[in-house]
């Protein structure tokens, strides 16, 4: 299936890795847990 997210214009297929990560759950999951991690400071 093709899919094209909301506000975009080309599919992921046609995106860069960058633009993919602005609507990957997990990408900002994963940015999330970082900046967890840096204010435990451990």
């Amino acid at each position: 299936p093709i899919f094209v997210p909301e506000g975009e214009i080309r599919t992921f297929a046609e995106m860069s890795l960058e633009e993919k990560n602005k609507h990957s759950h997990r990408a900002r999951a994963f940015q999330k847990m970082i900046e967890f991690l840096n204010e435990l400071k451990i």
